[in-house]
Protein backbone atom coordinates (compact mmCIF):
# COMPACT_ATOMS: atom_id res chain seq x y z
CA UNK A 1 0.00 0.00 0.00
CA UNK A 2 1.75 3.40 -1.29
CA UNK A 3 2.17 6.00 1.23
CA UNK A 4 -0.65 8.54 -0.02
CA UNK A 5 -2.89 6.09 0.46
CA UNK A 6 -1.98 5.46 4.10
CA UNK A 7 -1.80 9.06 4.43
CA UNK A 8 -5.74 9.38 3.55
CA UNK A 9 -6.71 6.33 5.64
CA UNK A 10 -5.03 6.95 8.52
CA UNK A 11 -6.29 10.59 8.46
CA UNK A 12 -9.36 9.41 9.56
CA UNK A 13 -8.12 9.61 12.82
CA UNK A 14 -8.29 13.15 13.22
CA UNK A 15 -11.84 12.66 12.56
CA UNK A 16 -12.12 10.23 15.32
CA UNK A 17 -11.20 12.93 18.18
CA UNK A 18 -13.82 15.13 16.82
CA UNK A 19 -16.62 13.11 17.21
CA UNK A 20 -18.07 16.85 18.85
CA UNK A 21 -20.79 19.25 16.84
CA UNK A 22 -23.50 18.72 15.30
CA UNK A 23 -25.27 19.78 11.74
CA UNK A 24 -24.55 19.82 8.34
CA UNK A 25 -26.39 19.74 5.04
CA UNK A 26 -25.09 17.21 2.24
CA UNK A 27 -25.88 19.02 -0.98
CA UNK A 28 -21.68 19.94 -1.09
CA UNK A 29 -20.86 16.65 0.30
CA UNK A 30 -18.61 14.32 -2.32
CA UNK A 31 -18.90 11.06 -3.09
CA UNK A 32 -21.67 8.28 -3.80
CA UNK A 33 -24.33 9.05 -0.76
CA UNK A 34 -27.08 6.75 -2.19
CA UNK A 35 -25.50 3.52 -1.20
CA UNK A 36 -26.45 4.33 2.61
CA UNK A 37 -29.21 6.98 2.34
CA UNK A 38 -31.70 7.02 -0.48
CA UNK A 39 -32.03 10.55 -2.34
CA UNK A 40 -34.86 12.68 -0.47
CA UNK A 41 -33.54 11.49 2.89
CA UNK A 42 -34.08 13.67 5.72
CA UNK A 43 -31.99 13.86 8.25
CA UNK A 44 -34.33 15.70 10.57
CA UNK A 45 -37.01 12.37 10.87
CA UNK A 46 -34.42 11.07 13.23
CA UNK A 47 -32.42 14.16 15.01
CA UNK A 48 -33.60 15.02 18.52
CA UNK A 49 -36.28 17.89 19.03
CA UNK A 50 -34.00 19.64 21.25
CA UNK A 51 -36.41 23.00 21.52
CA UNK A 52 -39.10 20.96 22.47
CA UNK A 53 -36.57 18.68 25.14
CA UNK A 54 -35.48 22.15 26.54
CA UNK A 55 -39.14 23.24 27.22
CA UNK A 56 -40.21 20.24 29.18
CA UNK A 57 -36.66 20.14 30.53
CA UNK A 58 -37.25 23.92 31.60
CA UNK A 59 -40.71 23.41 32.96
CA UNK A 60 -39.89 21.01 35.40
CA UNK A 61 -39.26 22.44 39.04
CA UNK A 62 -36.56 20.07 40.44
CA UNK A 63 -33.76 20.30 37.61
CA UNK A 64 -31.56 17.68 38.75
CA UNK A 65 -30.82 14.11 38.21
CA UNK A 66 -34.02 12.96 40.09
CA UNK A 67 -36.23 15.89 38.27
CA UNK A 68 -35.81 13.84 34.73
CA UNK A 69 -36.60 10.39 35.88
CA UNK A 70 -39.34 10.25 33.74
CA UNK A 71 -37.28 11.53 30.42
CA UNK A 72 -35.76 9.09 28.55
CA UNK A 73 -31.50 8.55 28.35
CA UNK A 74 -31.45 10.56 25.14
CA UNK A 75 -33.50 13.27 26.36
CA UNK A 76 -31.19 13.66 29.48
CA UNK A 77 -28.09 13.37 27.29
CA UNK A 78 -29.28 15.97 25.08
CA UNK A 79 -30.80 18.32 27.99
CA UNK A 80 -26.93 18.16 29.28
CA UNK A 81 -25.10 18.70 25.75
CA UNK A 82 -27.45 22.14 25.73
CA UNK A 83 -26.41 23.07 29.03
CA UNK A 84 -23.06 22.38 28.50
CA UNK A 85 -22.79 24.55 25.32
CA UNK A 86 -24.92 27.52 26.99
CA UNK A 87 -21.89 27.85 29.42
CA UNK A 88 -20.09 31.51 29.01
CA UNK A 89 -16.91 29.55 29.19
CA UNK A 90 -16.18 25.77 28.89
CA UNK A 91 -14.04 23.31 27.09
CA UNK A 92 -13.44 19.74 26.17
CA UNK A 93 -10.23 17.93 25.72
CA UNK A 94 -10.31 14.33 24.13
CA UNK A 95 -7.59 11.64 23.83
CA UNK A 96 -7.71 8.25 21.78
CA UNK A 97 -6.49 5.95 19.68
CA UNK A 98 -7.74 4.76 16.22
CA UNK A 99 -6.83 1.51 15.33
CA UNK A 100 -5.93 1.22 11.68
CA UNK A 101 -2.57 -0.31 9.72
CA UNK A 102 -1.03 1.43 12.86
CA UNK A 103 -2.30 2.72 16.06
CA UNK A 104 -2.62 6.24 15.24
CA UNK A 105 -3.05 9.04 18.44
CA UNK A 106 -5.44 11.35 18.42
CA UNK A 107 -6.07 14.30 20.72
CA UNK A 108 -8.78 17.55 20.06
CA UNK A 109 -9.40 20.42 21.68
CA UNK A 110 -12.35 22.31 21.66
CA UNK A 111 -12.78 25.98 23.76
CA UNK A 112 -15.65 28.63 24.40
CA UNK A 113 -14.68 32.12 25.75
CA UNK A 114 -17.40 33.70 25.53
CA UNK A 115 -18.35 34.44 21.50
CA UNK A 116 -14.86 33.10 20.91
CA UNK A 117 -14.53 29.36 19.73
CA UNK A 118 -11.22 27.30 19.03
CA UNK A 119 -10.55 23.75 18.05
CA UNK A 120 -7.15 22.01 18.10
CA UNK A 121 -7.34 18.58 16.43
CA UNK A 122 -3.67 16.51 16.01
CA UNK A 123 -3.42 12.66 14.82
CA UNK A 124 -0.45 11.22 15.10
CA UNK A 125 1.72 8.10 14.26
CA UNK A 126 5.63 7.34 12.91
CA UNK A 127 3.91 7.27 9.70
CA UNK A 128 1.16 10.23 9.29
CA UNK A 129 1.51 13.73 11.58
CA UNK A 130 -1.19 15.66 10.75
CA UNK A 131 -2.80 18.86 12.51
CA UNK A 132 -5.70 21.09 11.94
CA UNK A 133 -6.56 24.30 13.83
CA UNK A 134 -9.83 26.18 13.38
CA UNK A 135 -10.54 29.53 15.15
CA UNK A 136 -13.96 31.53 14.98
CA UNK A 137 -14.23 34.58 15.78
CA UNK A 138 -17.80 35.20 16.69
CA UNK A 139 -21.28 33.46 17.02
CA UNK A 140 -21.20 33.68 13.26
CA UNK A 141 -18.06 33.29 12.21
CA UNK A 142 -15.36 33.83 10.29
CA UNK A 143 -13.73 30.91 10.91
CA UNK A 144 -10.20 30.31 9.98
CA UNK A 145 -8.23 27.29 9.57
CA UNK A 146 -4.58 26.45 9.55
CA UNK A 147 -3.22 23.31 8.74
CA UNK A 148 -0.08 22.05 10.18
CA UNK A 149 1.89 19.44 11.13
CA UNK A 150 2.14 17.77 14.15
CA UNK A 151 5.20 17.02 16.04
CA UNK A 152 3.87 14.13 18.60
CA UNK A 153 0.65 13.45 20.19
CA UNK A 154 0.49 16.89 21.41
CA UNK A 155 2.03 19.41 19.74
CA UNK A 156 2.14 20.38 16.66
CA UNK A 157 3.82 23.35 13.91
CA UNK A 158 1.34 25.69 12.15
CA UNK A 159 1.59 28.45 9.26
CA UNK A 160 1.66 32.02 10.60
CA UNK A 161 -1.28 32.67 8.01
CA UNK A 162 -4.33 30.31 7.77
CA UNK A 163 -4.98 27.89 5.22
CA UNK A 164 -8.31 28.42 4.68
CA UNK A 165 -11.18 31.07 5.92
CA UNK A 166 -14.85 30.79 5.75
CA UNK A 167 -16.87 33.87 5.29
CA UNK A 168 -19.35 32.17 5.72
CA UNK A 169 -19.96 29.53 8.65
CA UNK A 170 -22.46 27.60 6.99
CA UNK A 171 -19.95 26.68 4.64
CA UNK A 172 -17.94 25.55 7.04
CA UNK A 173 -20.55 23.49 8.43
CA UNK A 174 -21.28 21.98 4.96
CA UNK A 175 -18.04 20.26 4.80
CA UNK A 176 -16.95 19.45 8.10
CA UNK A 177 -20.30 18.45 10.00
CA UNK A 178 -20.31 21.26 12.69
CA UNK A 179 -19.29 24.85 13.08
CA UNK A 180 -17.07 25.99 16.40
CA UNK A 181 -20.19 26.96 19.07
CA UNK A 182 -21.57 23.12 18.15
CA UNK A 183 -19.85 20.46 20.24
CA UNK A 184 -20.64 16.81 19.27
CA UNK A 185 -21.57 15.44 16.00
CA UNK A 186 -23.73 12.22 16.89
CA UNK A 187 -26.71 12.13 16.53
CA UNK A 188 -28.75 11.32 19.81
CA UNK A 189 -32.57 10.58 19.58
CA UNK A 190 -35.05 7.93 20.84
CA UNK A 191 -34.94 6.73 17.38
CA UNK A 192 -31.04 5.86 16.89
CA UNK A 193 -31.06 4.69 20.07
CA UNK A 194 -30.54 0.79 20.02
CA UNK A 195 -30.25 0.52 23.49
CA UNK A 196 -29.41 2.34 26.64
CA UNK A 197 -28.80 1.93 30.85
CA UNK A 198 -28.42 4.92 33.37
CA UNK A 199 -26.73 3.96 36.40
CA UNK A 200 -25.43 5.87 39.44
CA UNK A 201 -22.14 6.32 40.33
CA UNK A 202 -21.61 8.19 43.88
CA UNK A 203 -23.33 11.37 42.97
CA UNK A 204 -22.80 10.71 39.31
CA UNK A 205 -25.23 8.79 36.69
CA UNK A 206 -23.62 7.35 34.43
CA UNK A 207 -25.68 6.44 30.68
CA UNK A 208 -24.49 3.80 28.48
CA UNK A 209 -26.13 4.04 25.16
CA UNK A 210 -25.98 1.64 21.87
CA UNK A 211 -26.43 3.31 18.95
CA UNK A 212 -27.86 2.70 15.37
CA UNK A 213 -24.43 2.70 13.91
CA UNK A 214 -26.01 4.13 10.69
CA UNK A 215 -28.47 6.81 11.85
CA UNK A 216 -26.19 8.44 14.41
CA UNK A 217 -23.28 8.86 12.16
CA UNK A 218 -24.78 10.80 9.65
CA UNK A 219 -23.45 13.40 10.14
CA UNK A 220 -19.92 12.01 11.29
CA UNK A 221 -19.84 10.23 8.26
CA UNK A 222 -19.46 13.46 5.79
CA UNK A 223 -16.85 15.00 7.78
CA UNK A 224 -14.87 12.03 7.34
CA UNK A 225 -15.18 11.65 3.92
CA UNK A 226 -14.20 15.55 2.82
CA UNK A 227 -11.41 15.53 5.89
CA UNK A 228 -9.80 12.18 5.00
CA UNK A 229 -10.53 11.88 0.58
CA UNK A 230 -12.33 8.64 1.52
CA UNK A 231 -13.78 6.94 -1.67
CA UNK A 232 -17.02 6.75 -0.26
CA UNK A 233 -19.07 6.96 3.11
CA UNK A 234 -17.32 4.69 5.70
CA UNK A 235 -20.10 2.47 6.62
CA UNK A 236 -19.76 2.20 11.04
CA UNK A 237 -20.63 -1.56 12.55
CA UNK A 238 -20.48 -0.23 16.25
CA UNK A 239 -21.25 3.35 18.08
CA UNK A 240 -21.08 3.12 21.67
CA UNK A 241 -20.95 6.14 24.04
CA UNK A 242 -20.41 5.89 27.33
CA UNK A 243 -21.83 9.64 29.09
CA UNK A 244 -21.15 10.27 33.11
CA UNK A 245 -23.52 13.47 34.34
CA UNK A 246 -23.44 15.17 37.72
CA UNK A 247 -26.86 15.15 39.64
CA UNK A 248 -26.93 18.80 38.36
CA UNK A 249 -26.96 17.38 34.72
CA UNK A 250 -23.11 18.52 34.58
CA UNK A 251 -21.58 16.96 31.71
CA UNK A 252 -18.29 15.93 32.76
CA UNK A 253 -16.71 12.89 30.57
CA UNK A 254 -17.77 10.87 27.48
CA UNK A 255 -16.17 7.65 26.29
CA UNK A 256 -16.63 6.51 22.72
CA UNK A 257 -16.17 3.24 21.37
CA UNK A 258 -16.81 2.75 17.65
CA UNK A 259 -15.56 0.62 14.50
CA UNK A 260 -15.76 1.73 11.16
CA UNK A 261 -14.40 0.97 7.48
CA UNK A 262 -12.70 3.78 5.62
CA UNK A 263 -12.17 2.93 1.92
CA UNK A 264 -9.42 4.68 -0.37
CA UNK A 265 -8.65 3.94 -4.18
CA UNK A 266 -11.35 0.67 -3.42
CA UNK A 267 -8.91 -0.59 -0.49
CA UNK A 268 -11.38 -1.49 2.89
CA UNK A 269 -9.44 -1.00 6.13
CA UNK A 270 -11.34 -1.63 9.77
CA UNK A 271 -10.42 1.04 12.20
CA UNK A 272 -11.75 0.90 15.79
CA UNK A 273 -11.36 4.37 17.83
CA UNK A 274 -11.50 4.31 21.45
CA UNK A 275 -11.62 7.98 22.82
CA UNK A 276 -11.99 10.00 26.16
CA UNK A 277 -13.50 12.79 26.45
CA UNK A 278 -13.20 15.00 29.69
CA UNK A 279 -15.46 18.41 30.22
CA UNK A 280 -13.94 21.26 31.70
CA UNK A 281 -16.07 24.50 33.30
CA UNK A 282 -14.23 27.86 34.21
CA UNK A 283 -15.09 28.03 37.48
CA UNK A 284 -13.61 24.78 38.88
CA UNK A 285 -10.46 24.51 36.92
CA UNK A 286 -6.63 25.79 36.48
CA UNK A 287 -7.63 26.87 33.03
CA UNK A 288 -6.77 30.21 32.40
CA UNK A 289 -4.97 30.85 29.53
CA UNK A 290 -7.28 31.20 27.09
CA UNK A 291 -7.24 30.55 23.59
CA UNK A 292 -3.72 29.98 22.24
CA UNK A 293 -2.26 31.90 19.32
CA UNK A 294 -0.88 29.90 16.30
CA UNK A 295 2.76 29.80 17.91
CA UNK A 296 1.50 28.27 20.66
CA UNK A 297 0.75 24.79 22.10
CA UNK A 298 -2.59 23.92 23.36
CA UNK A 299 -1.84 22.40 27.29
CA UNK A 300 -3.64 18.98 26.70
CA UNK A 301 -2.63 17.45 30.28
CA UNK A 302 -5.09 20.33 31.96
CA UNK A 303 -6.90 18.88 34.78
CA UNK A 304 -9.54 19.88 37.32
CA UNK A 305 -8.47 21.88 40.65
Amino acid sequence: MNKLLLTYILTIGICGAAGVGTGIVLKKTIGPIDEMYPPGFDPKEFSPDTEAIMKKYEGLSDKSINGVKNFTDAEVVNVSLELFKQNENCYAISKGNANTIVTQTIRNAQVKIGDEYYEDQISYSSMVAVAKRSYQHGKDGPIEVYEGTANGAESATFPSSPTKVYEDKQEYKDYLGKTLDEFFIYVISDKTTLDSTRSTRGDDVVIKMNLNPNLSTFYYKTQMLNLSGLSNLPPFSEVKLTYTLGKDLTLKHLYIDETCTATKEGIPVPAKTNNVIDIYYYANTLYEKGIPNTNESFDFTIKEA
